[in-house]
């Protein structure tokens, strides 16, 4: 079951999910906005990226650029990552999906977030939420953190999940502070 507005506001208070910094402007009819921040993980053009060590690829292939508030420039064609300014978690008997925002994407701005938010992420440390973002516009466009950019849906489980994600001995992405490979 997705959650709606009330659902949300309901799960919020009793400390199902937590966003920080919240802003209740952003809860829409079933969702959520979160948005982007100021940090971008940035490929180095040229570089061979193997799928099979990608520590490496971040220590070897990515620039990370943070612009103190200003705007990051998206050229055509051109793939980064990005975070969201939010850190989130959520309850082991929850799990989300992030979906790019029409309003983005009709800009030439391809948003997604590898999709699902386990049970239990950010139980341990709330964490930033990493957004690949890919300018399939002809034109530069101009990202500005502070800017909705993503939404965040939240599906209720029929039963708890016996383990939550933060709490896995193979999980990698326990809080975040920006865009991770």
């Amino acid at each position: 079951m997705i959650l709606s507005d009330q659902d949300i506001k309901e799960a919020i208070n009793k400390g199902d999910i937590i966003i920080d910094p919240f802003n209740e402007k952003n809860i829409g009819p079933c969702s959520i906005d979160l948005t982007l921040s100021d940090q971008f993980a940035v490929f180095k053009t040229g570089m061979l990226f193997n799928t099979q060590s990608p520590r490496e690829a971040m220590e070897r292939g990515i620039e990370i650029v943070k612009t103190n508030g200003k705007p990051f420039y998206l050229a055509p064609g051109q793939f980064i990552l990005g975070s969201t300014q939010e850190k989130i978690a959520i309850s082991h008997r929850l799990a989300a999906t992030l979906e790019g925002r029409s309003s983005m994407a009709r800009l030439g701005v391809v948003v997604q977030a590898a999709g699902l938010v386990n049970p239990g992420t950010g139980i341990k440390r709330p964490t930033t939420l990493t957004l690949e973002i890919f300018g399939q516009a002809n034109s530069t466009i101009a990202l500005y953190p502070g800017t909705p950019i993503i939404q965040i849906i939240f599906h209720e489980l029929k039963s708890q999940a016996s383990q939550a994600y933060d709490s896995r001995p193979n999980s990698k992405y326990i809080g975040l502070d920006g865009p991770t490979l």
